[in-house]
């Protein structure tokens, strides 16, 4: 049980870095300030979090050219994204390093052979993200499994 919920904790502690910037973090570089958003931009960016972390639509039908693609481009988007909160000072150099090779392994097996061969918690996973009103975050939280 304890590898099943490798996915979620590793997805949930790159995308609190990536989609809530609510506290200041680390800059980009060990000496460099520390960033923070006005309080109205913290609100702002906590209540996406928020309704990122949900899955929207709970049972989509399968269709894995959709799933992958859906799942491949939210993993290219938390990786861009953290890259940008790096250069930005919100994002320090150890967490976006901790970070970019779980998000670069789940990146590696999203494939629509992956999926057309899923089962169990992996085939939740690709169902869910098979609507486009879900993200990966939120459908790797509901749905863990190793990759």
């Amino acid at each position: 049980m304890a590898s099943a919920r490798r996915i979620p904790r590793t997805l949930i502690r790159l995308a609190l870095p990536v989609l809530s910037l609510t506290s200041a973090a680390a800059g980009a570089q060990a000496d460099a300030p520390l960033r923070t958003l006005p309080a109205q931009v913290q609100a702002d960016v906590a209540a996406i979090a928020e309704h990122l972390s949900s899955v929207q639509e709970p049972a989509p039908v399968l269709d894995c050219d959709k799933a992958v693609e859906n799942a491949r481009w939210g993993v290219d988007t938390m990786l861009e994204v953290s890259g940008k909160n790096l250069r930005s000072g919100y994002l320090s150099q150890a967490a976006y390093d901790a970070a970019t090779p779980a998000l670069e392994a789940l990146l590696a097996v999203l494939t629509v052979q992956d999926c057309q061969a899923a089962t169990g918690a992996r085939r939740d996973f690709y169902q869910c993200m098979s609507s486009d009103y879900n993200h990966v975050y939120a459908c790797g939280k509901a749905h863990p499994f190793e990759p």
